[in-house]
């Protein structure tokens, strides 16, 4: 089963992916968890700290990642290819690293469906299309529809969302104690954290309205997070592993 979260930066994804990987766990399930640069790890129901979340070890790991990602052609009739063809980026600077995060989610992707078990990506294809609207500014609401017409669909897709008030105190706070280094390389800023809000509300209602698994979730309200674990263990009691098309990056 592909779990997939998605919603602005301080919408509460991180919290929400911990409080599922603890729920699975009380249930015996094993979980692996995916993000871009971390590809596939295994879950864990302790939060992880900010040594290990954040920090030089976080940016080591991206820059040993980033170089054979660069160098490689991405297969043009691929799923990466295709959608940063479609959203093509004004800045060499983010092109280059948007490239590297598709590139190495697409991977992660195509493991999961080819591997048994429960995979829940904390940032995955669809906060990747929020963050090349973001970043390109001008494409239209056909283009992103475009789009969501060849992305792949996870068993369930969760939206998450904030208050635009409590994402800004979020960010500011979150920009306020990570490392200067992390903050220019990993973070959008609050401003742009702020504009991502709005465009992955208007992505979410495309996904509405085309019928995809979703769950819209209110990251300032913990108990909306309840509801999420009891539809995510009801899903795991009832339903069987959906057959997938092959993804190649």
């Amino acid at each position: 089963m592909i779990i997939e979260l998605f919603g602005p930066p301080g919408a509460g994804k991180t919290t929400l992916l911990r409080g599922l990987c603890r729920e699975m766990a009380k249930h015996g399930i094993n979980v692996k968890t995916v993000n871009g640069y971390r590809l596939i790890e295994y879950g864990s129901e302790q939060d992880d700290g900010p040594e290990v979340r954040h920090g030089i070890a976080r940016i080591g790991r991206k820059i040993a990642t980033s170089g054979p990602v660069l160098l490689s052609t991405l297969p043009k009739d691929g799923v990466a290819a295709r959608l940063l063809a479609s959203i093509p980026l004004r800045s060499r600077t983010w092109s280059w690293r948007m490239k590297i995060d598709i590139a190495l989610l697409c991977e992660s992707w195509r493991q999961a469906q080819e591997s048994e078990g429960y995979f829940i990506f904390e940032e995955g294809l669809i906060q990747a299309l929020c963050a090349l609207v973001l970043l390109a500014r001008t494409p239209s609401i056909d283009v992103v529809r475009d789009c969501l017409a060849f992305l792949p669909r996870p068993d369930l897709l969760i939206q998450l969302d904030a208050p635009q008030e409590t994402l800004r105190r979020r960010l500011m706070d979150r920009h306020a104690q990570q490392p200067l280094l992390e903050v220019l390389l990993f973070e959008l800023g609050v401003d742009r954290g702020l504009r991502q809000a709005d465009i992955s509300r208007e992505i979410g209602e495309c996904l509405r309205q085309d019928g995809w698994p979703l769950i819209q979730v209110n990251g300032a309200e913990p108990h909306d997070f309840g509801k999420v674990i009891t539809r995510v263990l009801e899903e795991h009691e009832t339903a069987p592993r959906c057959a997938r098309s092959a993804l190649r990056a």
